[in-house]
């Protein structure tokens, strides 16, 4: 009776161990691909706050830019940016106020046509 007791325990634990090994591959290999497929494909770029509560985003999807405004009750998009109309460069870290000043001047291109 023991013995049978033993190789119930044993067989048991062996199959819930399978199983919890085949999820955990599983979960890997599903997971790893959808995420290589949208690692960074939404981005914001920069941004400028209006007001305590608006905020304007300058969101780059994939290889588009577009710029989007943003309060606590909606956001908007205000227009798609592209290398015709608008060119924003890549500012470094240390150089935030030109950025700010950059997002300014996109604004004010956009307001006047």
């Amino acid at each position: 009776m023991n013995s049978y007791l033993a190789h119930f325990a044993i067989y048991t634990f062996a199959m819930i161990g399978f199983i919890v090994i085949v999820l955990f591959v599983y979960k890997k290999t599903m997971y790893s691909q959808s995420d290589n497929l949208n690692k960074n494909f939404l981005k914001v770029e920069n941004s400028l706050k209006l007001s305590p509560t608006k905020t304007v985003y300058v969101i780059k999807a994939g290889t588009e830019r577009f710029l989007v405004a943003g309060d606590s009750a909606n956001t908007t998009m205000l227009a798609k940016l592209d290398e015709n109309n608008i060119n924003i460069p890549d500012i470094s870290e240390s150089e935030k106020s030109i950025e700010k000043y950059t997002l300014k001047d996109v604004l004010q291109k956009i307001n006047r046509g």
